[in-house]
């Protein structure tokens, strides 16, 4: 008789999430690979649009909590197809995992002293198309990051530790300029 495996829970995710940042000390690529078994876990949940409470977001209309302790959150959001969400930082790390689509993700540095106001210069550090259970992550001083879905009924999957800046820099990489836009949800 072949042996089955129960659905993990949201919460299971969530403590093995606590669990990986205690152990890699939230060093980026260390917390990235600890994340992916526990993650993909949850991205085989096929019921995943069910279970979030709504959030308002930033960029996207749809945008729910999975999991949220006043520290972490796991969020759960659909990307608009051909709706690129502009080059932005965040201040702490954020992954991106692929729940449904494909998404085209760029991760930038910024390469300028910051001293002039309203400009910056970028560097792409990392560009590609993410599809079902990819991921990436961006953490100062590589967290700006820009996207855009390539298929209609894209979603994606983040996981934050603490709370984004409530005032973002979103950037024009070809103008060299940045605006500042305070934030709806900081959390």
């Amino acid at each position: 008789m072949p042996e089955t495996h129960a659905m993990t829970t949201v919460r299971e995710c969530a403590m093995e999430v606590i669990a990986a940042m205690r152990a890699t000390s939230e060093r980026p690529d260390a917390l990235m690979g600890a994340l992916k078994q526990p993650v993909q876990r949850l991205l085989d949940r096929p019921d995943l649009l069910s279970l979030g409470i709504p959030r308002v977001g930033n960029n996207v209309a749809f945008s729910q909590y999975l999991y949220f302790d006043g520290e972490m959150s796991i969020l759960i959001y659909q990307v608009p197809k051909d709706k690129p969400i502009a080059p932005h930082d965040h201040g702490i790390w954020e992954t991106m995992f692929v729940y449904r689509g494909r998404v085209k993700h760029t991760v930038y540095e910024r390469i300028d002293d910051g001293t002039r106001p309203g400009h910056a210069e970028l560097r792409v550090t990392n560009d590609g198309i993410l599809e079902r259970g990819d991921s990436a992550i961006v953490a100062p001083p590589s967290d700006i990051h820009g996207f855009v879905a390539l298929t209609d009924d894209t979603y994606a999957i983040t996981i934050v530790n603490g709370a984004y800046k409530a005032d973002r820099h979103y950037y024009q990489p070809d103008q060299k300029t940045y605006e500042i836009r305070a934030q709806r949800n900081a959390r």
